[in-house]
């Protein structure tokens, strides 16, 4: 998946604009979590903590903002009910549409687990520039499915409608924009927001994990129903998100530039 460049210097403008207007860019009453819990009501000038340990700012002109609203009214209406044997579907789609059925009375964090796997074993990564000759494709569930490929955002949009379908709430889901930085690349995965933490369904690892066990992620955005964020870190240890510009070059699923020089492709890395 690719910005164009036109969108991301928009953001990095609006960004920085709105930082400059915080007062020393602070951010502080109006953050939310990655799931659009609003901040402690009694304590509303600190802001409270989103996934990867950031301060998360409601904003809605993200690059991939009309992506998103393109393929979401298919994660909301797929349920997989009507693939099974002898309907047509491919055997990726009849297995992930079995697994939506047998897991929906499953606990919890059994059907997080149940998806991540189903999803990773059935779908190879692909760059979109491979798979369809261009630059910046969301694919729609069934798509993902009937090419039995995709790269890091259409992982995590097939996860969001299968665990929608089984039960979890599409308002506790976000799909997030971040850089993984001890690759020096950036990366799509999604998250599950509860009461006990974070949740990360990531192509790059079959075993969910807490976000606070991936140190080197660094959300950039995120987005979850019709609402999104940009995400800010916090700054001396304290509840204030410290606002810098997004990467002249994002392409979740590309290497990005270091000063060793372009990182690594999102290929998965481990199947632990």
């Amino acid at each position: 998946m690719a910005a164009a460049s036109n969108g991301l210097a928009m953001v990095r403008e609006r960004w920085q604009a709105a930082a400059a207007g915080l007062h020393a860019k602070t951010v502080r009453a109006a953050a939310r979590t990655a799931d659009g819990t609003p901040a402690n009501s009694r304590r509303m000038t600190r802001p409270a903590t989103g996934v990867f340990g950031s301060v998360a700012i409601p904003f809605k002109a993200l690059p991939s903002s009309a992506n998103w609203k393109a393929v979401y009214p298919s994660i909301v209406r797929a349920d997989f009910a009507t693939c099974g044997d002898g309907s047509g579907c491919t055997p990726r789609a009849v297995e992930l549409a079995g697994l939506v059925r047998e897991i929906k009375e499953k606990p919890f964090s059994e059907k997080l687990a149940a998806v991540n796997r189903a999803v990773n074993r059935n779908v190879a990564y692909v760059s979109d520039r491979a798979n369809y000759r261009r630059l910046d494709v969301w694919a729609k569930p069934t798509d993902i499915l009937d090419r039995g490929k995709g790269d890091c955002e259409d992982y995590a949009i097939l996860k969001m409608a299968a665990l929608n379908a089984a039960g979890i709430p599409l308002s506790s889901m976000s799909l997030v924009v971040l850089q993984d930085q001890s690759r020096s690349l950036f990366h799509a995965v999604l998250t599950v927001s509860t009461t006990r933490g974070h949740y990360v369904l990531d192509n790059l690892h079959n075993r969910v994990m807490k976000d606070t066990a991936l140190a080197s992620y660094l959300p950039l955005y995120s987005l979850s129903g019709n609402r999104s964020w940009i995400h800010g870190r916090k700054r001396d240890g304290s509840m204030v998100a410290t606002l810098a510009p997004l990467p002249r070059d994002l392409a979740p699923g590309e290497g990005f530039e270091t000063a060793a020089g372009r990182g690594v492709s999102n290929k998965r890395i481990e199947a632990n």
